[in-house]
């Protein structure tokens, strides 16, 4: 499989009907939230090699981690 990665947003408190390319993402949080961030891309990672039709498959860390709080940004992978 040939690699993938592109990244996507939505600016704070800017309507938006489509999620814009990004050129880089800054992730500034405390280790156990990084850890929870790395589990959730781990597991993606695995349900998405699991899946036998991934078009359309994505998850939310918002639905993953209870942890979240509202004021967090969403973080949502999509397999490619």
């Amino acid at each position: 499989m040939t690699p993938h990665l592109s990244l996507h947003c939505y600016l704070q408190d800017t309507p938006s009907e489509q999620a814009l390319p990004c050129s880089d993402v800054t992730i500034h949080a405390d280790p156990a939230t990084l850890r929870a961030i790395a589990h959730f891309l781990l597991a993606s990672a695995d349900a998405f090699d699991l899946a036998q039709e991934r078009a359309g498959m994505h998850a939310h860390l918002q639905d993953a981690w209870s942890g979240w709080q509202d004021d967090f940004p969403d973080l949502v992978v999509v397999a490619a």
